[in-house]
């Protein structure tokens, strides 16, 4: 799926939907025209039997297992298979 160690240290926030496990990288951009917004570039992996044990293995601890996504204004996505 990735290569956790480094891709975790990459991202702001990682979290599950139905079908995906979702690397949210967030920024913040302060633009003249457009005003400070946030934004982020997402990463959508396939849930697999394999990304599911890894996930599960360094968010066990987690409240919501799950998480949640951090809400932005602006973002881009890749599907990476």
């Amino acid at each position: 799926m990735m290569k956790r160690d480094e891709y975790l240290a990459q991202v702001i926030n990682v979290y599950r939907t139905r079908h995906y496990i979702v690397f949210q990288q967030v920024g913040i951009c302060d633009d003249a025209e457009e005003g400070t917004f946030l934004y982020s570039y997402d990463s959508y992996y396939r849930r697999t039997a394999k990304n599911d044990r890894e996930y599960e293995g360094v968010f066990k601890a987690r409240y919501n297992v799950d998480g949640m996504r951090i809400p932005v204004s602006t973002y881009g996505r890749k599907y990476v298979e």
